[in-house]
């Protein structure tokens, strides 16, 4: 299918499993999602907050300064749910590149606009002006989003390995 096909449903993949598993994180042992993402998840009705929760557990910083310090809600460290996602969204986009570079750099390229579209999701949520995107606040919510594609980086280029040797051309 192709490298972009596997970019964008990996990409896809990794959100919705996520999302999907926050929401029932009242069910799953607190070793999967810690609690208090889980009640900060069910605490907030809008989407967009639901989905910027969702960033700070697929985006989390190696460093201090993690999306969940900066929103003050989400995770504020890596979580199993993220290797999980991930995974499965390395997997994903693997499977549908059909070989095994192209499936790799289709995982990697699903983080790098994955946190990038987090980041432009929490600039609109916390600050309302469009004339700050490169404001000290912004920035700063850009270089933790940044900073939290490393770990999601390297599952999903695992993940899309795993795939596109799977799917790969004999």
């Amino acid at each position: 299918m192709g490298q972009l096909v596997g970019t964008l449903v990996g990409l896809v993949t990794a959100f919705v499993v996520s999302f999907i598993l926050l929401t029932f994180g009242v069910f799953l042992p607190p070793e999967l999602v810690p609690a208090q993402i889980v009640d900060d998840f069910a605490l907030y009705t809008d989407l967009e907050l639901k989905l910027a929760i969702t960033g700070t557990v697929l985006f989390p910083s190696p460093f201090e300064a993690t999306l969940g310090h900066a929103l003050t809600y989400g995770a504020r460290g890596w979580t199993v749910l993220m290797f999980l996602s991930w995974g499965l969204g390395g997997l994903a986009a693997g499977l549908l590149s059909r070989d095994i570079v192209q499936g790799v750099f289709a995982a990697i390229f699903a983080a790098a606009i994955g946190a990038l579209l987090t980041w432009l999701l929490i600039f609109v949520i916390q600050i309302p002006d469009f004339s700050q995107i490169f404001g000290t606040g912004s920035l700063f919510i850009m270089q933790s989003a940044l900073e939290g594609m490393i770990y999601p980086a390297i599952v999903g280029g695992i993940g899309g390995l795993l795939g596109g040797a799977i799917t790969r051309e004999r």
